[in-house]
């Protein structure tokens, strides 16, 4: 048996490389959202049925990840206020092109480019399209949390990006925006020391109690409601007189009233409805002008 002369490679368990996914299931959510939004705003646009879709998010050393991205993606920097520092939308080039033969009517076929080159005119204006349509998308994900003034900083080269040497680990969201049959990829990354100050919003969603109504028990309380009593008054009219006047009053004398057309109605001081008064059938009666009962939201 011929001995192993292999050395022992030192690893980092508290790197946060290593942390399991699980540990911020909500950012998950948040891709997806991010996702199904992208989806949306590429349909309306572009007038071409485009279905988003997110898988879990991973995490890679900066290194790794800016390999992943090949010498033919197109790197966006975008910035998350009040978050701090950059993430990337990427996506490669052919992606790109694809999505420009679908607009135009061809298929979303994904070809892959061997070299880097220059986007056309038509091209350019379309991956101005899918990054708005990002910035807007990934503002809409974030509020299930927190509001992000999300601002589109600049595109940036992928060379650039592999000549600087960082340590940091990123966080890839990777998403699939599928044209018929055809799923094609970008990303969102982020930088871990982006996200970690919100690490504990990111390991539980929010979720607000609901309350189960039960709709028979409402509508035969309704029912009850309408069904009560209320003693209602108003005054119909009002005169002023003398204590002297008043014992001067024999049995057939008559006190003058005035004229009052609007009567305020009440039921234990509290103002119901104001009303015209008149007569209908030589009785007195009262025609509703004005509810006083508080409106509804």
């Amino acid at each position: 048996m011929e001995n192993d002369k292999r050395e022992a490679v030192a690893y980092d368990f508290v790197h946060p490389g290593h942390k399991l996914n699980s540990q911020w299931p909500v950012l998950d959510l948040i891709s997806e959202r991010i996702a199904n939004e992208l989806g949306a705003a590429l349909t309306e646009r572009l007038q071409i049925p485009i279905r988003g879709s997110a898988q879990v998010t991973t995490r890679s050393k900066y290194s790794q990840c800016v390999l992943t991205l090949g010498k033919t993606g197109t790197v966006h920097e975008i910035s998350l206020l009040p978050l701090t520092g950059e993430a990337w939308f990427c996506m490669d080039i052919s992606v790109v092109s694809s999505i420009v033969n679908s607009y135009f009517g061809g298929t979303a076929e994904l070809v892959p480019v061997e070299q880097p080159r220059k986007l056309s005119r038509t091209e350019s204006r379309v991956l101005q399209h899918i990054t708005e349509a990002t910035v807007r998308a990934i503002t809409a994900g974030w509020s299930t949390i927190s509001s992000v003034n999300t601002l589109l900083v600049g595109q940036v080269d992928v060379e650039r990006l592999a000549n600087v040497a960082q340590e940091q680990i990123m966080v890839t969201s990777s998403m699939t925006l599928s044209v018929g049959d055809v799923d094609l990829p970008c990303q969102v990354v982020y930088p871990y020391e982006m996200l970690s100050p919100i690490s504990s919003q990111l390991q539980k969603e929010k979720t607000t109690p609901v309350v189960k109504q039960d709709e028979q028990f409402g509508r035969a309380m309704q029912r009850e409601l309408l069904n009560c009593e209320l003693e209602i008054r108003g005054v119909l009219a009002e005169s002023h007189i003398t204590l002297g006047k008043l014992l001067e009053l024999k049995s057939g004398d008559f006190i003058a009233l005035r004229d009052v057309q609007t009567v305020s109605f009440l039921t234990q001081n509290m103002p119901l409805f104001d009303a015209r008064v008149g007569n209908s059938k030589g009785k007195v009666s009262a025609s509703v002008s004005r509810w006083h009962l508080p409106v509804s939201s």
